[in-house]
């Protein structure tokens, strides 16, 4: 029976999300950042990074602060797993989008995991 609850909020969670997406007509790309190699005998440090792109999904403006004479903003952006291919965000990650008429790099800082057996939602935090 838990496995039946969690496919029904998991499948629940993914329809509200891409119909607010769609509704607030928010866009996002979601950059996967893995870890890289060094050359050492040159010094290079590579990565290759997996992005996700046109992701509709509802972002919530939270604040803006200010910080040593700059505007911080912080985002709330609400991502189903199956957009992003399963991959769990971390704080290494980036979210692009779009604020005030340009794209805009936001860093994440906190990444919130709701779950049964199953992942079914990420809250994820993050400041540009």
């Amino acid at each position: 029976m838990p496995g039946q609850i969690d496919k029904v909020i998991k499948a629940a969670t993914k329809q509200a999300l891409a119909e607010l997406g769609t509704a607030l007509n928010s866009t996002i790309t979601f950059t996967k950042k893995t870890s890289g190699t060094y050359n050492i005998s040159t010094g290079d440090y590579f990565t290759s990074d997996t992005s996700f792109t046109n992701l509709k999904v509802p972002i919530e403006f939270i604040r803006a602060i200010e910080d040593e004479g700059r505007e911080i903003r912080q985002v709330k952006v609400f991502i189903t797993p199956d957009l992003i291919n399963n991959h769990q965000p971390d704080l290494d990650d980036e979210i692009t989008l779009s604020y005030a008429g340009s794209n805009v790099v936001a860093k994440i800082f906190d990444v919130k995991t709701e779950q049964g057996e199953s992942v079914y939602l990420y809250t994820i935090l993050a400041r540009f």
